[in-house]
């Protein structure tokens, strides 16, 4: 299906969308409104519309089907209420565009300086999260942007449903987007839509964002939101609950979010201490497991064989496999962080606290989130440790997934690379 300017079409009225496009986005620009507070106005209609049940319909097979849990829908739908994504407005942009006064420079010259919209977005999203396409539109809206979204191939259709939606609620939102369902194979089209985007907005792993450099023309910026890794620290003060906290995380995530933990430091050089945090978590994680929906069959023999061959290649490896019902640890005495298997499978590693730095340094700009499990006191010190080597997210280890208002995605605000600073001489 494709959205433009508030109609649905079907994929047969491509060919005629895209020779409409240029003009559109050409007379959109020519007339652009302030978008923020019909944006805010249409997201928490959106936010209560779904707290009301009028979208159950398709919600319910997707809770059913695993995609997300309740407590994931519930924590999104919060999210658009109106005072969280005002917040995130005034946070990211709102403190920069507003009351905004001349400047006089020393050389006598007054200035007046704003954040304006680059102008034409198109946003390449990713499938690893459930409603992720619809996001990054309405990050793009915020900030005052044209959208353009092509949707991932796996996507399921609630993007499209929603950005329908939220146009229903806000007519004049319908000009700034236009949705496409097309193949990353069909180059020509996708190159087309370049031409008329002052950025693209890619998400996804390297691979993605080389397509998507490949694609650009130098008058192009590529805003990248690259896969990330995640993980968490303990130190041997941690408490038992804040692990149960950490498995029952990454049963909810499966691991498939950037800031998903994929595996834990243990602050040891010791081996046995190793394997003693590594059978204990184990356990853990597989009480959790039982509180949450199987995984499918598919996944589950794709997991199977992946640590099949783990244990074969053990005594290579070096690498040990610990096997539980419906969940695993391999115990691994390098110090890089890494992907794990995911679907509440997690790598267990030696990190002495005064390695952090050496070991972490070499993945800069993959580096996200750590759950830090260690005791109050010295949670600031070690944070410190991390930043230095290159994470931009410290949180609790239960909470590596939780999202706040006004919170930097991947150590930058969205809203403003999503703009432009512009200044007239007055």
């Amino acid at each position: 299906m494709i959205l433009f300017n508030g109609t649905l079409y079907t994929d047969d009225k491509l060919d005629s969308i895209l020779t409409r496009l240029p003009e559109h986005c050409i007379h959109t620009l020519e007339n652009r409104i302030a978008l923020h507070q019909k944006v805010i106005y249409a997201c928490s209609t959106l936010s209560e519309q779904i707290q009301n049940g009028i979208f159950d319909s398709m919600i319910q097979p997707l809770l059913a089907r695993g995609l997300f849990t309740k407590h994931q829908l519930d924590q999104a739908v919060s999210f658009f209420q109106r005072e969280h994504i005002e917040t995130k407005y005034q946070t990211e942009l709102g403190c920069l565009t507003e009351h905004l006064t001349p400047i006089l420079l020393p050389s006598g010259i007054t200035i007046q300086r704003s954040y304006v919209p680059l102008g034409v977005l198109f946003h390449i999203a990713a499938g690893n999260a459930e409603g992720l396409p619809f996001y990054s539109v309405i990050e793009g809206l915020l900030a005052g942007n044209i959208n353009i979204l092509k949707l991932p191939s796996m996507d399921d259709g609630l993007s499209i449903l929603l950005l329908q939606k939220l146009i229903q609620i806000e007519p004049c939102l319908a000009p700034y987007i236009a949705v496409f369902d097309i193949s990353s194979t069909r180059t020509a089209i996708l190159k087309k839509l370049e031409t008329l985007s002052d950025a693209i907005v890619v998400w996804g792993g390297d691979e993605a964002v080389r397509a998507a450099r490949t694609l650009a023309s130098p008058s192009t910026q590529i805003i990248s939101w690259g896969h990330k890794l995640s993980f968490a620290y303990l130190t041997l003060d941690a408490k038992k609950e804040e692990l149960r906290g950490l498995a029952a995380h990454i049963c909810e995530t499966n691991q498939l979010l950037c800031s998903s933990c994929q595996g834990i430091f243990v602050d040891t050089e010791n081996i046995h201490t190793l394997q003693s945090v590594g059978l204990s978590f184990l356990q853990l994680l597989e009480e959790e497991s039982a509180s949450y929906p199987p995984l499918s069959i598919g996944i589950r023999g794709k997991t199977s064989l992946s640590l099949y061959n783990e244990e074969l290649e053990s005594a290579t490896s070096h690498r040990e496999v610990l096997k539980g019902k419906g969940a695993s640890v391999i115990l691994s005495y390098d110090a890089t962080p890494e992907l794990s298997y995911m679907f509440r499978n997690c790598w267990i590693k030696p990190l002495p606290r005064t390695h952090i730095v050496k070991a972490l340094k070499p993945s800069k700009g993959y580096l996200q989130t750590v759950g830090l499990l260690c005791s109050e006191k010295e949670r600031l010190s070690l944070s410190k440790e991390f930043i230095k080597a290159g994470v931009v997210r410290i949180t609790y280890g239960p909470t590596m997934s939780r999202t706040i208002p006004g919170e930097a995605h991947d150590g930058a605000y969205a809203l403003r690379r999503y703009c432009k600073l512009a200044e007239i001489e007055i």
